[in-house]
């Protein structure tokens, strides 16, 4: 059964710590911008990527074997990931999930970037570190349920890492109906659009 998930803006506190460590990777972008500006920039950023966002998820719970090999079933598939096995040792259950912060993000990050580079690179920045605050939100959600029947949950994993590769994206788009239910898009190269969006695994054990 596929379930969905909603969060407000106003339950998402924006970690500026986070923002200016996803913005580091493009200060050469952001070329000699002052302390301050840098500041006036985040805080202009996040406003903007705040009022644009519409975050949501789509998951669902599957009953999980770990085989030898690596294998791992879930849902009547089978993939191999010596990484994803590690990270779901001891599991007996896995979600899939799906999260968004919807595509007006993606519309008012590429308007800025005609307008103000510098500002754009922020918000690219405020966009990574809102989804990411999302998902760890939305797995304290999925904690808070798997505690009251005693389980715990595994880090999230998403498809990309170690050793688990994107074409399983089209794994969690099939099971998750993320185009139907998300409005999520998935390009020839493995992409998806709204372009901050996660996808990921999530273990259960007692």
């Amino acid at each position: 059964m596929i379930l969905t998930h909603r969060m407000s803006r106003e339950q998402i506190e924006p970690d500026y710590s986070e923002l200016f460590r996803y913005a580091g990777f493009a200060r050469q972008k952001l070329g000699e911008v002052t302390d301050e500006q840098m500041t006036t920039l985040a805080q202009a950023a996040v406003a903007d990527i705040s009022e644009a966002m519409n975050c949501r998820s789509v998951y669902a719970k599957f009953p999980l074997e770990l085989l030898e090999g690596d294998r791992i079933g879930f849902a009547d598939k089978l993939l191999s990931s010596h990484h994803l096995m590690l990270n779901l040792h001891d599991c007996h259950s896995v979600y899939l999930f799906a999260a968004t912060l919807g595509p007006a993000v993606d519309k008012c990050i590429q308007k800025e970037s005609r307008i103000n580079p510098a500002k754009a690179v922020m918000m690219q920045a405020a966009g990574a570190m809102f989804i990411e605050k999302y998902c760890d939100l939305f797995i304290q959600f999925l904690g808070q349920q798997e505690a009251e029947q005693g389980n715990s949950l595994r880090p999230r994993y998403s498809p990309g890492f170690g050793d688990v590769p994107l074409t399983v994206q089209k794994t969690f788009f099939e099971l998750l109906e993320c185009q139907k239910n998300l409005a999520l898009t998935l390009n020839d190269s493995l992409i998806m659009s709204p372009e901050k969006s996660v996808t990921a695994f999530v273990g259960v054990y007692k």
